[in-house]
């Protein structure tokens, strides 16, 4: 038994210290497009729900099926906020979750256009996983914006 508590704590000690080093990975690499980007207040990257402020105000506007979701910059955390609001209610906050994980991606697509729009489409996919989106912000971090 005291072999196999030691070995939950092992694994414990690296996902803990893994994720928090890539969420600085992630946070450094974001304010820096932010400052390369122009945003006032790039420091709000690294506040978590906040960031959604600072991803929509780096693309700008976003189309889905034609329609342009106005006031973007609410919109991002505020539907984040009410995912964690109503994520336990059964149906409607598995609902919402997967809308407003579509909604983020989207988001991010528009955002790997801006700034490699080569790779926009692999980025994509690649950040259904989430893993790979500290490293793919550190990819582009020094990118100039082409659209």
């Amino acid at each position: 038994m005291t072999s196999l508590l030691a070995i939950l704590g092992i694994f414990f000690f690296i996902f803990t210290f893994g994720g928090i080093a890539l969420y600085v990975i992630f946070v450094l690499a974001f304010y820096r497009i932010a400052v390369n980007a122009g945003i006032q207040n790039p420091w709000l990257a690294f506040i978590p729900i906040i960031q959604l402020y600072i991803l929509a105000k780096i693309i700008k506007s976003l189309q889905i099926s034609g329609y342009e979701i106005p006031n973007l910059e609410f919109v991002l955390p505020g539907a984040t906020i009410v995912v964690l609001v109503l994520g336990n209610v059964p149906v409607i906050g598995s609902l919402l979750s997967v809308a407003n994980y579509i909604l983020v991606l989207f988001a991010l697509n528009k955002l790997y256009r801006i700034y490699n729009p080569n790779q926009a489409v692999l980025y994509t996919v690649l950040s259904i996983f989430a893993l790979p989106v500290p490293f793919i912000f550190l990819s582009i971090k020094d990118l100039k914006a082409i659209e």
